[in-house]
């Protein structure tokens, strides 16, 4: 009896890591690349700066600013560029479209923090 027991812990032990592991990531929009703070001085400015053609450096390409960072838990502190996967809209009203706001992100995977967000 008692080897019958260990081998039903056993496999199912096994059949409980293979599903959890054989799960399919949540589907994003977009990835994206966060590239840091915009400290501009200027009316349509400030927020963090996130950039949808793969630019790492602030200021580059055709970068939006984020209008809802403060809910997706990215600080000052933070190593930029941060790689995420992001669902998002546009905020067409607010400084000639250059703001979006932010409603999922997932950090990618290539950093220790795994820090998720969901309007």
């Amino acid at each position: 009896m008692k080897p019958q027991f260990l081998l039903l812990i056993s496999v199912m032990t096994a059949l409980a890591l293979l599903s959890s592991a054989c799960r399919k990531d949540d589907e994003y929009m977009s990835d994206a690349v966060i590239t840091g703070y915009d400290v501009r001085e200027c009316a349509c400015c400030c927020g963090l700066m996130i950039n949808f053609d793969g630019q790492t450096q602030p200021y580059t390409g055709d970068f939006k600013l984020i209008d809802n960072s403060a809910k997706l838990g990215i600080d000052s502190y933070e190593i930029f560029p941060v790689y995420v996967k992001v669902d998002w809209t546009s905020n067409a009203d607010k400084c000639f479209g250059s703001y979006i706001e932010v409603t999922k992100l997932k950090r990618n995977r290539c950093r220790f923090s795994a820090f998720d967000y969901t309007a």
